[in-house]
C-alpha cells in the first residue's frame, strides 16, 4: 500500500523476496577520502531543477533521505511526524527536471546500518551515524520518496562479505555522515 500525501512519498511495499543483489560503484570511481566525497544537497553546486543533487544520483547509489517532515522552498510537507533521516539503495529514478524544479519520485530499498559488523540498526531505529567503515544491508523494504527528501549520496564500496545466513552482501561506507548535522529545518 502506497501513501501519496502532500509530497510525501514514502511507503510500505514489500517485496517478495530479498533477492536484492547489492552491486556499488566500485573503488574505481570513488576515492578513498572522507567526508570530501560525499555529495550533500546543501552543497554549493546543488541547488533546484537539474541542478538538483537528484540529476546526479545512479540507481544502486546510497542515500540519506528526511522522513516524516521536510521542506520544499519554506513550505512544511510530510506526514507531520517529527523529522528523521533514514538511507536507501536507489532502485529506480523516475525524475523530470526543469530549469527550477524537479517532479517525481525515487523507488529503493531501504537501508539498515551496522556500525561494528555486530549490530544493525532495525527499520524504526532512524539517523544512525555513519562512519567511514560503516556497513549498509538493504532490507526486502521497497521505499518511494520524492526528490526534495535527498539529504545526500554515501560513498560506498563492496565489503565482499554477506550480512549473517541472508545472503545480502553489505557495503562500506567511504564517508562520515552526521544525520543531526543535515537534517532540514526549515
Amino acid at each position: 500500500v502506497s501513501s501519496f500525501g502532500s509530497w510525501g512519498f514514502h511507503s510500505a511495499l514489500h517485496t517478495t523476496s530479498l533477492t536484492h543483489l547489492f552491486l556499488s560503484r566500485g573503488s574505481d570511481d570513488k576515492k578513498n577520502d572522507s567526508a570530501a566525497n560525499i555529495d550533500r544537497q546543501s552543497d554549493i553546486q546543488y541547488g533546484r531543477g537539474i541542478s538538483h543533487i537528484s540529476a546526479d544520483l545512479r540507481e544502486e547509489d546510497v542515500i540519506a533521505y528526511q522522513d516524516g517532515v521536510w521542506y520544499v522552498d519554506g513550505t512544511e510537507v510530510g506526514d507531520g511526524s517529527n523529522p528523521v533521516v533514514r538511507y536507501m539503495q536507489v532502485d529506480t529514478i523516475q525524475l523530470v527536471w526543469t530549469h527550477d524544479c524537479e517532479h517525481g519520485v525515487l523507488n529503493g530499498f531501504d537501508v539498515m546500518v551496522a556500525n561494528d559488523k555486530v549490530e544493525l540498526a532495525s527499520v524504526e531505529d532512524s539517523g544512525a551515524i555513519i562512519g567511514r567503515g560503516s556497513y549498509f544491508v538493504s532490507t526486502n523494504e521497497y521505499i518511494q520518496i520524492g526528490p526534495e527528501q535527498i539529504l545526500a549520496r554515501i560513498p560506498t564500496i563492496s565489503s565482499n562479505i554477506n550480512w549473517e545466513d541472508t545472503g545480502m552482501e553489505m557495503l562500506l561506507s567511504q564517508a562520515e555522515f552526521d544525520p543531526d548535522e543535515e537534517i532540514m529545518t526549515e
